[in-house]
């Protein structure tokens, strides 16, 4: 992380172009929303330091993310369901990649043809691993291929699309939201998992009575409104700040801890 930093700050046209325009930032102690400040933005997770981090990142060609796992609304899902809480997304990936070497992605496929693939090992960095819950996701992807309505997806509205994968077993509101940020690009969702939450809990955006199950929406609603306030794209933001807040994981703990 620091190296990537120190690069960009070393960016002078950026620099340059930043010093001369009128889209100073604010002053440290002006509010961006009520009860949260600016700050400084060379203080570590201050929503000014997250401002110039966005910006900095807006500069590089490289920032223009292609969200897309699957290259059609069956893979994205299954792509989806196979990663998420708890599993490596090295696994996950290399289950994903299996089931479409198989062309086992498709409408009617069988749980036995499923559950058979993630059963078998998977080579990663030359060790063989085995994939968690494999009954259990083979369960919720053949269920997924069988379902009758898969031609009646409603693609039209990103808020409707999501409340309709809701309704796939296995899939809750954050793999929903991930899911539809993926596929449809929106900027209506926000896949808040424990990177983000830690994000909010520096910021003062979030408070250590919201769970992310329980309250996901008003957390989501929250994180999107503070995205709004800075004037950035919550899919990028949202990228951006898991990024930086998974490499640094420690020192994210121990900035919470002297909160």
């Amino acid at each position: 992380m620091e190296l990537y930093q120190r690069q960009a700050i070393n960016d002078y046209s950026f620099w340059n172009n930043f010093n001369s325009s009128s889209e100073l930032l604010p002053k440290t102690h002006q509010e961006l929303m009520p009860g949260i400040k600016w700050g400084c933005y060379g203080t570590l997770y201050t929503p000014a330091y997250w401002k110039i981090q966005y910006l900095l990142h807006n500069e590089n060609d490289d920032f223009q993310i292609n969200y897309r796992l699957g290259n059609s609304i069956l893979e994205e899902v299954i792509a989806c369901l196979l990663g998420g809480f708890g599993m490596k997304s090295e696994i996950g990936l290399a289950a994903f990649d299996r089931l479409i070497e198989r062309n086992q992605i498709k409408k009617g496929v069988s749980f036995d043809t499923i559950n058979a693939s993630l059963k078998e090992p998977f080579l990663i960095n030359n060790k063989s691993v085995h994939y968690r819950f494999p009954n259990q996701k083979a369960k919720f992807i053949s269920q997924f291929l069988n379902r009758i309505d898969l031609d009646s997806i409603p693609f039209h509205n990103d808020l409707e699309f999501r409340d309709w994968l809701m309704t796939v077993n296995g899939i809750g509101a954050k793999t929903a939201s991930w899911i539809t940020r993926n596929y449809l690009d929106s900027e209506n969702v926000a896949i808040v998992d424990i990177h983000i939450y830690r994000v909010g809990l520096i910021a003062g955006l979030f408070t250590e009575h919201l769970d992310i199950q329980k309250d996901y929406f008003e957390i989501e609603s929250r994180f999107i409104d503070f995205c709004k306030a800075m004037d950035v794209s919550p899919s990028k933001m949202d990228a951006l700040m898991w990024l930086q807040m998974k490499a640094s994981n420690r020192t994210v703990l121990k900035v919470i801890n002297n909160l």
